[in-house]
């Protein structure tokens, strides 16, 4: 099918006028997609959901409807723009299915062009940092109360640490390649470090912490913002969207956000956190929910900068363990040099603890 074909088959409105393929992103096949009616002009996005990474595309989709159609009624209910503020997913005209399956077994999906809108890959710009944390935490605003053990698990253990432990320690026994003793410092390094990693899984395994609907994906670039004003509009990728702890994803983004380097840059000695980027995401996002969070969900989001850090690094080492399977690798090494960079930002957390432990209780 072509593109022409795969657009029509959704409930689209007007004629096609032509595609353009957007470069950006490292999982799915991404198309922008224009249409005319009359005197107006209706884009798309269109996407090709990539099967190896997420093998049952229909759990994917059916995750993504239901949680997006809760935040348009929240939105709704805040008297806001549901064409800005949340994905809106359209349905096949044949089935009503949010989701096209092409002739050779590919799935399409396609939502609504967000208007006027720009996202950022990395910014320095803290303005920007505070309104990215705002829209998580508005995202996630939205969808408390709604019962996260309905959500399929696309990838399981996605951010289980302890799971990613095991995962860790069996690839060492295994040890395919003769790689693990040109590692053992690191290999050393994180068996330390695996008491306090994994005890925010243990939290939640315990029920000490409630399970939420956490998108688990919370890089700057999953934000979009108005090119004019600057507002941050919609959460993007809700692909990975699943059960887990709100602290994976506040984690996670100060882990992507605040590093002073790239996660792979191999100049460890440089890699710090920003104390800075830390308070302006924390600013944004912890002002959105500290109405809903429990005593114990906030006690444990610095917990999860350090656990999720930790966990990133010890995917990068289990990856190179076992021969560069699954993170893309531009050189050999790669994926050593991206976990001592990981590694050493997870000690600069710890070193940063008590100062974060503060900024966090000023908007707590």
């Amino acid at each position: 099918m072509t593109i022409k074909e795969i657009c029509t088959s959704f409930n689209v409105e007007g004629k096609y006028v032509g595609c353009k393929e957007i470069p950006t992103g490292n999982i799915n096949s991404t198309y922008d997609v224009t249409f005319t009616n009359e005197e107006k002009v209706n884009r798309y996005i269109v996407q090709r959901v990539n099967k190896k990474v997420f093998t049952e595309p229909e759990k994917v989709m059916e995750n993504i409807v239901n949680v997006t159609e809760h935040v348009s009624g929240k939105i709704r209910g805040q008297g806001l723009s549901e064409s800005k503020f949340v994905l809106h997913v359209l349905c096949a005209k044949l089935d009503g299915k949010p989701f096209v399956k092409d002739d050779e077994g590919e799935y399409w999906r396609c939502y609504d062009f967000i208007k006027n809108a720009v996202t950022f890959d990395s910014t320095d710009d803290l303005g920007i940092i505070e309104r990215a944390g705002g829209a998580f935490g508005k995202f996630q605003m939205c969808l408390d109360g709604f019962d996260a053990r309905t959500l399929n698990e696309t990838i399981p253990n996605f951010h289980n640490t302890a799971a990613r432990y095991n995962a860790f320690h069996e690839a060492i026994k295994v040890d395919p390649f003769n790689r693990v003793k040109k590692v053992s410092q690191e290999v050393e390094k994180c068996f330390s470090l695996e008491e306090r990693a994994t005890k925010l899984q243990r939290l939640l395994d315990n029920g000490d912490i409630p399970l939420r609907v956490t998108h688990n994906d919370t890089k700057c670039n999953n934000v979009s913002f108005d090119k004019n004003t600057g507002e941050a509009l919609a959460v993007l990728d809700l692909d990975t969207v699943m059960a887990g702890a709100i602290a994976h994803d506040f984690g996670d983004a100060i882990r992507f956000i605040a590093n002073t380097l790239i996660e792979d840059d191999p100049n460890v000695d440089e890699v710090a956190l920003d104390l800075r980027k830390y308070e302006a995401f924390t600013k944004g996002y912890v002002s959105e929910l500290k109405d809903v969070l429990t005593v114990s969900e906030k006690k444990t989001l610095n917990l999860g900068v350090f656990a999720m850090t930790v966990e990133l690094a010890i995917r990068f080492l289990t990856d190179y363990i076992l021969g560069d399977k699954y993170f893309k690798v531009k050189y050999p090494g790669h994926n050593i040099d991206r976990t001592r960079n990981q590694l050493a930002l997870a000690e600069d957390i710890l070193e940063k603890s008590a100062i974060m432990d503060a900024i966090l209780q000023k908007y707590c």
